[in-house]
């Protein structure tokens, strides 16, 4: 028995097998990709009419790597060859080499074929085993996978690259040096020196928001047409409405959308607004009282008005979007020309966002702790999801009643539909826009407002 135990392998003989086995398969998975991309009828450029390395050839490569450092460390652990230990990586490092050079000789001078795409992941076929031998499984495993998936996007990405005008990459990119390089200096918690309560980071961050959402319609309608300004609409909702809001009718300007699709998609984004509101009522409520009161009469009448403000809206945005959606390809087309962001817009929805919280600011001084229900009315036309943190922040600390919480979260969202008509009145919409979401917005509204004051003064 003790002879044959001499033959079981060690844990470390194990574990470089288990190596050896994972380098051969991380290397073999770009492999793979390139084998895809030689036999499919969208080849690779320079690679149609050769035969590039496959699964073997990219995973034996990985091998090698992996050699390059477990061998120096397997005879490390005598004395005999040292002089052979220390140059081992580097011929093993130079055969690989070899190895690449020779099959990008072959291609360029044989074949008549250039293009280094293939060398380039033969070279990081080999670091990958490097990686492996030097114990980062996860970072090889994950670069294995990282460098087949841009391999195999790569026509995607061609195709994108000629999608975007040169116009919609300099939009980009100017969001890209608001955002990464004027953010560090802009993003700061600096508050002004006379009302102490605007602070200077939201309102940054509510300017860059106004402008990515901008950049997103336009791309979401020149991608999918018209109908994208239903899934904008509704998602851009549930992130920041009145972001949304000013993106659709910058839109409108753009596309000449009817009226009543324009009205449409703000009830969308009103309606979405009013969903995540409820989502985040019900987990402030279940985070700050450890349970929600099912039983209440208040929270019964809380879910049922945000019920029928939503199914409200459903009807509203069917009977908005009944008819097909009247914009030819061309007029999509046409959005080239224009330019995908407007500093205007943003800049007169952030004059509009700071007026209203300089409101919220004086009614709040004005009436102190005690003015709760009051500041949740104006609180919602400048943000409802901060102010509902706000006043479950305030039923932790027991400062004010579960009816208070759910009067103010309904108040505050009644407001957040009506701001509505100033954002889009500050994005430029016509007046006959205007006359339509006003009435829409009021009848989405009336649910939310008449349950809150009900709860406020008749159950308060």
């Amino acid at each position: 028995m003790e002879g044959e135990a001499l033959f079981l392998p060690s844990i470390d003989q194990w574990y470089l097998l288990v190596k050896i086995l994972i380098s051969f398969l991380a290397g073999a998975l770009i492999g793979l990709e390139r084998e895809k991309a030689k036999t499919s009828t969208l080849r690779e450029e320079g690679e149609s009419a050769g035969f590039p390395p496959g699964v073997r050839s990219f995973g034996f490569i990985s091998i090698l790597g992996l050699f390059s450092t477990v061998i120096p460390q397997i005879l490390g652990q005598t004395t005999v060859f040292i002089e052979f230990i220390r140059i081992m990586p580097i011929a093993i490092t130079a055969l690989a080499v070899s190895i690449i050079v020779l099959y990008s000789a072959y291609r360029l001078l044989i074949l008549r074929e250039a293009g280094i795409t293939t060398p380039l992941a033969l070279s990081i076929a080999f670091a990958i085993g490097v990686l492996i031998g030097l114990d980062r499984l996860v970072e090889a495993v994950a670069t294995s996978v990282f460098v087949t998936f841009m391999l195999a996007t790569k026509l995607r990405i061609e195709a994108l690259i000629r999608f975007i005008t040169y116009e919609e990459l300099l939009s980009m990119l100017e969001i890209g040096i608001i955002v990464f390089l004027l953010g560090p200096f802009l993003a700061v918690d600096v508050y002004d020196p006379f009302l102490h309560v605007i602070n200077f980071k939201v309102l940054y961050i509510f300017f860059v928001v106004i402008l990515i959402f901008s950049l997103l319609g336009y791309f979401l309608v020149k991608i999918k047409g018209p109908k994208a300004i239903e899934y904008f609409s509704f998602f851009g909702g549930l992130v920041h409405s009145e972001a949304a809001v000013v993106s659709v009718i910058k839109l409108r300007r753009h596309l000449r959308i009817p009226n009543s699709i324009v009205s449409g998609s703000i009830i969308i984004a009103s309606t979405a607004m009013v969903f995540r509101n409820t989502m985040l009522t019900l987990v402030m409520l279940a985070a700050t009282v450890g349970y929600i009161i099912l039983g209440e009469v208040s929270f019964m009448i809380f879910a049922i008005a945000f019920l029928i403000s939503a199914l409200e809206g459903y009807f509203m945005v069917k009977l908005a979007f009944a008819t097909p959606i009247p914009i030819s390809e061309e007029k999509i087309k046409g959005m080239e020309i224009a330019k995908p962001i407007s500093y205007s817009i943003a800049l007169r929805a952030l004059l509009i966002f700071t007026a209203m919280l300089i409101v919220v600011t004086y009614v709040t001084f004005v009436f102190g702790e005690h003015g709760v229900i009051v500041s949740s009315i104006f609180g919602g036309l400048v943000s409802a999801e901060a102010l509902i943190f706000t006043v479950f922040s305030l039923l932790s600390a027991k400062k004010i009643t579960v009816n208070t919480a759910l009067a103010a979260a309904l108040l505050a969202t009644g407001s957040a539909i009506i701001n509505k008509i100033f954002f889009a009145k500050a994005a430029g919409a016509e007046s006959d826009i205007l006359k339509q979401i006003i009435w829409q917005l009021l009848i989405l509204t009336l649910p939310v407002e008449a349950a809150g004051l009900y709860i406020a003064f008749l159950m308060g």
